[in-house]
């Protein structure tokens, strides 16, 4: 099991899943199972190569889903909707069901850096238009 760190917090990666269209990545923080998906928008153009995620190929990737599992269902990230110091309530949806619970500040940033460099995609640089 790999294990990364951001901003002292400890994520442990399960699983990965490569393909051509979607790439995910399965991780633990504490005791919470999450899942980040990746789908493929085709190759680099110079119109969509700041958005995103690129792959070695020169794919182009972007987060299509972030999701929690609670009671055996994955519940998809909403927003965060209270922030504290160092946790801030996030609010998940499945089928019109809410789930509010706290994690680590900026859970989905520190989640997608750990989840491309495990899939090994890098983050593309916003250029200004």
């Amino acid at each position: 099991m790999k294990k990364f760190t951001v901003d002292h917090q400890n994520y442990h990666i399960f699983k990965t899943k490569s393909g051509a269209k979607t790439q995910s990545v399965h991780f633990q923080w504490g005791k919470f199972d999450f899942r980040m998906t990746f789908a493929g928008s085709g190759k680099a153009t110079q119109r969509n190569a700041a958005l995103g995620f690129s792959a070695a190929d020169g794919s182009q990737f972007s987060v299509t889903k972030f999701e929690v599992l609670y009671q055996n269902e994955w519940f998809e990230f909403v927003k965060p909707t209270a922030h504290g110091m160092q946790l801030e309530e996030t609010l998940w949806r499945r089928n019109e069901r809410d789930y509010y619970v706290e994690f680590p500040k900026d859970l989905k940033s520190a989640a997608q850096e750990i989840c491309a460099e495990e899939l090994g995609l890098v983050q593309q640089e916003k250029v200004a238009a």
